[in-house]
Parts: C-alpha cells; structure tokens; sequence
C-alpha cells in the first residue's frame, strides 16, 4: 500500500479553511450556548429540585468533569478515525443530550443527562480544534484561534437573548429544546461542505499506527503534555468563576431584572469576543507567551468588578473589560496554543485530554472552591475576586516555563 497522499480537488480548494473556520467556530458557539443557559438557570434548579447553590452549581461541574471523559474518548477517535467523523459524530451526541436536559424532571434525571451532554462536548472540542488548527496556514494561526474561541462568547451572547427571549414566556425546560437545533444544522453543513483534515490524512498514511495514547509520554513530549495541562487548568480557573456564578450573583446579590442580567451577560461576552479576535491577531506578532501575561495582568487589574455591581457604569465598563482580558485575551491563544505542544499523529488526543484536564480541575472544581468559600469570605462576590485574581498570576508564572511557539510548523 502506498503512503503517498495527494488532496482530492474538493479538498485542494482554498474555500475550505474559511469554511472549517466559521463551521468549526459555529459548532463551538452552539456547544457554549447550551453550556451557557445553564448557568442562567441555577436559581430554577434550586427552587424546582429543592437544591443548595452548590448542589445546583454542581450540574455545571459535572458537565464539565464529562467533558474530560469526551475529550479524550474524542481525541483517541479524531486521532484514529479521522477529524470530520469525530467532530460530525460529537456535535449530534451532545444535541441529542441537549434536548434530553429539557425532559429532566427530576434532579438526578437532569446530571444523568448533563454527564452525557458533556461527554459531546468534550468529543466535539477535541475533535475541531485540531482539525481547524491543522488546516489554517501557520501565519494565521493565532488569529483563527482568537476567532475560533470567540465562538464561546457569541455562545453566551446567544444564551442571553434565547433566556431574555423567552424565559418568562416558555420557562427555562423549553430553552434547551430552542438551543438544541442550530448544532444540528451546523453538523449537516460539516458533513457535505468540510474535507478532512490533509495533515491529519497525511500522518496517519505514514505512521499506521495503533491509537498512540502512550505517545504523549515519549519522545521527549512529557513536559509538553503536563504544561499543557497545567496551561488549561489555570486559564479555566480564571474564566468559570465568572461564566459559573456572574449571572447567579447579579440576580442574587443584584437584584436585577431578567433583562439587566442579560444586558449585563451580552457586554461581557461581547467584550470577549473583541478580546479572541484582537489576542489572536496580536500572538501572530508578539507571540502566544505575551498575549497571555498582558491579558493576565489586565484581568487581576479588573477582576474587583463583581465588588461592584451595583453601579451600573463601573458595572458596564468593568465588565466589558474583564470579559475583554480574561474571556477574551487570555482564552484568545489557547486553541493554537495546545495544538504546537503535539505532533500530528497525538493532537487530538493530546488537546483534547489536556483541555478537558483544565476543565474538570479548572472549570469544575474551581467553582465549586468559590461557592463553598463563598459564606467565609464575606460572599459571592468576594470569593469570585479573589478567585480570579489569583489565577491570574498564576498564568503569568506558567506562560514563563515554556517556549515561545509562535510561527512553528505543526509538526
């Protein structure tokens, strides 16, 4: 058998990176919706399952914790089978899951149900980043990182209008079912207009080798495969406090209007999504080490805003910018950030198993710290400052202990 490899015409278009980026960042956008209405919901879940805060807020952490599960399940079929499959077959996963969360009726129902969503969305990152990563010329990288992850945001920004929409009308059980069908119609679109990955085609026709999970360890690659880890863990733990618990504190502390909390959800993440575009753009010239300690710095210096929520200006504008430091600068570089530390033949496997590391310890865990903190240190709001501000520095230490990747060929 021959292990020489040349594109089909459909995949030499030069159309197709355009398209793996919007489909890819669409996919991702939809993902983060769903994610996102839960966190606008966790009062409902308290007062209809007769819930503590950190029982509700535990939803959200096991959805995470799932996702560590998926990344790496989806990582080891991206890796084996190929980027399209995995990804097509990730984002129907977790829409039928996504549905299924408006039909929990009781508690236990609803974190079965989230457990199997979040296995989706763990599968669907592992699979499209790397696909999108490989596929986007290296010059570009940064910047289709910063716009791939500002697929999160716009998925907040969509969570908010469907809540402001149609919370008070249908109740928060219908919002799933509302949130469930763009995924559906963004996977169909995957599966006839998106090729294959080439380099991804290109390793596995050379190497034909078995699911190289060990790989991560060999070659040298351990170091890269910890920090990695260690990279993911520290930059959710400085953006869950926030995406977990600002709209729980601006309805519970706030008082605030469905309205107002929307209002207030939109500027954060709008600000984020300048943050993605504009972090990516500037890692292709001073690099991913920078953009993440200028981005750390700036969202330590602003992270007193949930101090502060009841002025509406230093509410607004300090929100727009921590949602513009931390959602968007520090999050801008992580996509093309964890694709350098990998070789082709162990990307999917090595980002998703480390993303979904950062996301069970740093997304999950973390908020639970802040909640259960929270009563101690004279409230939500303080417990959430304290939270990201540490983790701030702490980024600023890890971006220090690895190389500058900026420019590199995917190896």
């Amino acid at each position: 058998m021959s292990t020489a490899y040349a594109p089909s015409p459909q995949e030499a278009k030069p159309k197709a990176p355009v398209r793996a980026l919007v489909s890819i960042a669409l996919a991702w956008a939809f993902d983060a919706m769903d994610f996102s209405i839960l966190t606008f919901v966790i009062l409902d879940i308290m007062k209809d399952y007769h819930v503590a805060l950190t029982l509700a807020a535990s939803v959200s952490s096991a959805t995470t914790f799932a996702r560590l599960g998926g990344g790496f399940l989806g990582g080891l079929l991206s890796d084996a089978k190929g980027r399209k499959f995995s990804l097509i077959f990730s984002i129907f996963w977790f829409s039928v899951f996504e549905c299924l969360t408006g039909f929990s009726l009781g508690f236990t129902l609803l974190m079965l149900v989230r457990i199997l969503y979040g296995l989706g969305m763990g599968s669907m990152y592992a699979s499209g980043t790397p696909m999108l990563m490989e596929m986007i010329p290296s010059r570009w990288r940064g910047f289709a990182s910063g716009l791939l992850q500002s697929g999160f945001s716009f998925g907040y920004i969509f969570a908010a209008i469907v809540y402001r929409l149609w919370y008070s009308h249908l109740g928060w059980h219908a919002l799933f079912f509302i949130a469930c069908i763009p995924a559906v119609l963004v996977a169909l679109f995957i599966a006839f207009a998106l090729p294959e990955s080439d380099r991804w085609r290109e390793a596995r026709a050379k190497e034909q080798q078995a699911i190289p999970v060990q790989e991560l360890f060999k070659r040298g690659r351990a170091w890269n495969t910890v920090h990695a880890a260690i990279v993911a863990i520290i930059a959710f733990s400085v953006t869950y406090p926030i995406n977990t618990f600002y709209a729980t504190l601006l309805k519970q502390a706030g008082h605030f209007s469905p309205a107002t909390v929307a209002n207030t959800i939109i500027i954060l993440n709008v600000a984020g999504i300048f943050g993605n575009v504009l972090g990516g753009l500037v890692s292709d010239w001073i690099g991913r080490k920078w953009t993440l300690i200028l981005s750390a710095v700036g969202t330590a210096l602003t992270s007193a805003v949930f101090l502060h929520i009841q002025s509406a200006t230093y509410r607004d504008v300090f929100t727009f910018l921590i949602g513009f430091f931390s959602i968007g600068g520090v999050w801008s570089v992580i996509p093309t950030y964890l694709a350098e530390h990998f070789p082709t033949s162990v990307r999917s496997t090595g980002q998703g198993t480390t993303y979904h590391i950062g996301a069970a310890l740093g997304g999950a865990v973390v908020p639970l710290i802040v909640s259960s903190i929270a009563p101690s240190v004279g409230g939500l709001a303080h417990s959430m400052t304290y939270s990201v501000a540490i983790a701030s520095l702490l980024v600023i230490v890890v971006a220090l202990l690895w190389r500058e990747s900026k420019g590199e060929s995917l190896e």
